[in-house]
């Protein structure tokens, strides 16, 4: 606001600054010349050669899910990227607002995909794909943004020695042993986003990032909010194995259309034992030997569990054709048909990302009847348990200012203030879980590096910024059993406070993290 107009290149004029990170500033700009806005990315780099590369790699990308890029210039001792003006929200702010559904996660998958199809046509692979790089349009479109560390397959660059680059919870475990970033390791970080899309949490991503190494090298995520062919997909992006790991061509196949047409895991693609094709051996890698010793794979459960339910469902047909009057019988056994699956929920309970855990009289008619078959018929049914449920514990949650500056910061008892904070005479910003929960995230304190700011974050990382405090837990969408309203972040003199006014007290909304108690 107020800022001078300046003319970049006697061609691009500041509008208005965009946003601003730790490589520099964007802003939305005018092209003189044709008379069309663009995004003008001011960089805070001397790497001139790099921010170059950026530009020709981008350049070369025709695909109406990439952000494109018209122009560099190098003026005045400064760098600048004319691209393409989307002003979206990222993928990242939108679960931070809502739940996804199947569909707009598979959606998303297939245009992302686009781009990423566009790239390694043109021989490039992109790196970093992760949530806050990929736009969601009002209209639904999706953009994949920052090439910033894009390599061209043939740079000889990218076989030099020295760190890897990338967001660790997104980067696929070849590369942590010493494999070079690959369009497969691209559609590995594309499975973890979509994980984090449907789930509301990052598979991987862990307090530290050794933490987040280990996880992506020896754990094995599990998908709670979807069951059927989308869950099949991502686990099938998710493959430790980069040789056996869905390639473009089948991930396109199976999300084309809405997730109800995404093809099953067909058989050529179940094949476990599989000798790996390079010296890379993957953790935790089944051999002939282990088969017997181990306990079996998912892919394995879900064909016996297939096969399980096909000969119950024969029994219970060959049952009613021979002696009708067993049906009550059939009754009383049927809630332990799932018995042999595992504990996460069915999928009847997972197709809503909102859905509850089972009641207390759900709970109940699982247990299978004692009565005597010769008093079965003539039994009552059992009446359903009213066991209250367990109270909640909350805690709150209220907002502190540092006098004289538009410092604010919001703390729980036993994550109070930094000194210099006092409290804030607002009624409390609500409650926050003290323990997780389906349908949850957390929130914690930061401190933004460099800067007498803090702010609340739905990352455990704090956005790269330092962690203080785990403060609770907020739910994504609202709860139906307690009263709770929604806890905005905003922004005041370019500094982060909380709120529950949706205007933000007529400052910067920036997002909402999620609903907190006010009961």
């Amino acid at each position: 606001m107020g800022e001078e107009t300046r003319l970049v290149a006697g061609r691009y004029a500041t509008l208005r600054e965009l946003g601003r990170g730790g490589m520099g500033v964007v802003w939305l700009a005018e092209d003189r010349v044709i008379g069309r806005q663009v995004a003008l990315k001011e960089l805070r780099t001397t790497e001139t050669e790099r921010v170059l590369r950026e530009a020709r790699t981008a350049g070369r990308l025709n695909s109406p899910n990439v952000v494109g890029i018209y122009d560099v210039i190098v003026e005045h001792g400064a760098t600048y990227l004319v691209m393409e003006l989307v002003e979206a929200p990222t993928l990242s702010e939108v679960m931070t607002r809502r739940a996804l559904t199947e569909d707009e996660v598979a959606d998303i998958g297939l245009q992302t995909l686009n781009a990423l199809e566009a790239a390694h046509a043109a021989g490039i692979v992109h790196r970093d794909v992760k949530p806050s790089n990929i736009m969601v349009l009002p209209d639904g479109r999706v953009k994949l943004a920052d090439f910033g560390i894009a390599r061209a397959m043939d740079d000889p660059g990218l076989t030099a020695t020295g760190g890897i680059m990338g967001s660790p919870g997104y980067m696929a475990p070849e590369l942590f042993a010493g494999k070079q970033p690959s369009p497969a390791s691209d559609l590995w970080a594309l499975g973890a986003t979509m994980f984090h899309a449907i789930e509301g949490r990052s598979p991987f991503q862990r307090d530290t990032t050794a933490a987040t190494m280990h996880a992506i090298m020896y754990e094995e995520p599990v998908l709670q909010r979807t069951r059927g062919p989308l869950a099949d997909t991502i686990m099938a992006l998710l493959t430790q194995d980069d040789t056996r790991r869905l390639t473009a061509a089948q991930l396109r196949e199976r999300l084309s259309g809405a997730t109800t047409t995404v093809k099953p895991l067909t058989p050529s693609e179940q094949t476990v034992v599989i000798e790996p094709v390079t010296t890379y051996v993957t953790p935790n890698t089944p051999t002939h030997a282990d088969w017997d010793a181990k306990p079996k794979s998912r892919k394995k459960i879900g064909v016996f569990a297939g096969a399980a339910a096909v000969l119950v469902v024969i029994a219970l047909v060959a049952v009613f054709l021979l002696k009708p009057d067993a049906q009550q019988g059939i009754a009383a056994a049927q809630p332990n048909i799932g018995a042999t699956t595992t504990t996460a929920p069915s999928s009847s309970e997972a197709t809503s990302s909102s859905s509850a855990a089972p009641s207390s009289s759900q709970a109940s008619s699982s247990a299978p009847s004692s009565t005597p078959k010769s008093t079965q018929a003539q039994a009552q049914p059992p009446q359903p348990t009213t066991q209250p449920k367990p109270a909640r514990k909350t805690v709150a949650i209220t907002r502190y200012i540092k006098q004289g500056t538009p410092f604010h910061f919001s703390g729980v008892p036993g994550a109070g203030p930094p000194a210099g904070f006092t409290a804030e005479n607002t009624g409390g910003l609500g409650r926050l879980l003290v323990n997780q929960e389906p349908g949850t995230k957390p929130l914690v304190a930061c401190r933004v590096k460099g800067s007498g700011d803090h702010m609340t974050s739905p990352w455990p990382d704090c956005e790269g910024h330092d962690k203080l405090w785990d403060l609770g837990y907020v739910f994504n969408d609202r709860p139906a059993d307690v009263p709770a309203l929604q806890l905005y972040r905003c922004i005041f003199e370019g500094a982060h406070f909380d709120s529950l006014d949706p205007q933000c007290e007529g400052q910067k909304t920036e997002w909402s993290y999620g609903w907190v108690v006010t009961g």
